[in-house]
């Protein structure tokens, strides 16, 4: 799983691609046969997939615990200035992978076309993908028990501590009662607190609610990095809803509504009274008590790293389902998430802040994975020869140094 979790970072696109792998036998080991990889796939079930989880969730732990024990500690997420320190955030994001009609569980999707819908997990702090959930091609985003499991199975793949103060966020697109009344309840286990930010529909219940908003209400909408976003305002609509079905069961549900200039790449999806007003109006809802609108606000829109994150592991191989075997794809999916996690662990405790550590994979793969180099051995080691006019032999020289720094795992 490894190997061909390391070929998927190098840029493979076929199964059979970690065959390349065998140049660095003498570093990583044998490398098995392409006949072995395809059996092994193909006998991947549930209890597999428990040990794949068991030892994902053991790295995870060890290389998590290198980031708090650095100085500058875990990187917590930081919106307008304000650190949500000892807070994992969580987003949910379906996604689109279109494929071949006669492989199995291929289906019309909800945006057309033939192939599956993914639905993923991953941690905003770390830009690491916990979970992985292949579905058929005709699974919605909004399904409840998809996204609770997808979520639950994320959770157990954080290392403890990291599980009790939790910021779940999605869009619109993946909300439903059943999954914020679940990630409310903390998932159903006592003393966690967890918190949902979450897309809400504009109809026209919540556009007469809008209309009678005083003009007090509305308070100036911030961007990431604290400035004043330009004729953008926030208010809180919650008193003029109906909620009381909902709060009877999640206590402090809010919505918040963010208006901003209607924009020509969204008047196709705008109703008449947005068309007419001019203006675009977004709601989210939240069981967060504090921090102050426009802030909850930006908070939200910063779930918009989920698209990069899922970018990036489509770039991995999700985009690519090899088998018309729906078995050996599902192996294959844990395959690129843990690709996605060896990336991010690289990121972190190798690169140094800057361009290089926020790179795509096909930066990376060009400057530090695919070198002009040989290895030989002599003197009783191995040795690494590097062209002296290699323009990244700095980056990739402190990178080695960082990696032969860390302590073993234990």
């Amino acid at each position: 799983m490894v190997d061909l979790a390391t070929a998927q970072i190098l840029g493979g696109e076929a199964i059979s691609d970690f065959q390349g792998l065998r140049h660095l036998a003498p570093v990583t080991g044998p490398v098995p046969s392409t006949p072995t990889v395809w059996r092994a796939l193909a006998e991947v079930g549930a209890p597999q997939l428990g040990r794949i989880n068991a030892a994902v969730t053991s790295f995870r732990r060890w290389w998590w615990a290198l980031l708090a024990d650095r100085p500058d500690g875990f990187p917590w997420l930081s919106v307008a200035g304000r650190e949500l320190t000892g807070i994992t955030v969580v987003d949910l994001d379906a996604s689109i992978v279109f494929a071949a009609s006669e492989k199995e569980n291929a289906a019309v999707t909800y945006k057309g076309g033939i192939g599956f819908c993914p639905n993923l997990a991953c941690c905003d702090n770390t830009d690491d993908v916990l979970a992985i959930d292949p579905r058929p091609g005709n699974a919605t985003a909004n399904c409840a028990q998809d996204n609770i499991a997808l979520l639950d199975l994320a959770v157990s793949r954080l290392p403890g501590r990291f599980r009790h103060r939790l910021l779940v966020r999605l869009d619109g697109a993946g909300f439903s009662h059943e999954l914020i009344e679940h990630i409310a309840a903390g998932g159903g286990k006592r003393g966690r607190h967890w918190e949902f930010s979450v897309g809400w529909s504009c109809t026209d219940v919540e556009l007469d609610a809008i209309a009678q908003l005083p003009a007090q209400a509305w308070t100036p909408g911030i961007e990431q990095n604290g400035a004043v976003a330009e004729d953008t305002f926030v208010a809180e609509l919650t008193g003029l809803l109906d909620l009381g079905g909902w709060q009877a069961k999640i206590p402090g549900l809010r919505v918040l509504v963010r208006s901003e200039p209607l924009h020509p790449r969204y008047r196709k999806r705008a109703t008449e009274r947005e068309k007419r007003l001019g203006r675009r109006f977004q709601l989210i809802a939240t069981n967060s008590r504090l921090g102050q609108h426009a802030w909850l606000d930006a908070r939200h829109r910063s779930h918009v790293h989920v698209e990069g994150d899922v970018k990036q592991v489509k770039d991995l191989g999700l985009a690519r389902w090899p088998s018309r075997s729906w078995a050996i794809n599902v192996a294959r999916t844990q395959i690129v998430a843990l690709a996605a996690n060896l990336l991010a662990c690289f990121r972190l405790l190798a690169l140094p802040p800057g361009p290089l550590r926020e790179a795509a994979p096909k930066l990376l793969r060009y400057r530090l994975f695919d070198l002009p180099a040989r290895l030989t051995r002599g003197q009783r080691k191995r040795w690494l020869h590097l062209r002296a006019d290699w323009p990244w032999a700095g980056e990739l020289i402190g990178a080695w140094k960082a990696v032969k720094a860390l302590a073993t795992p234990t």
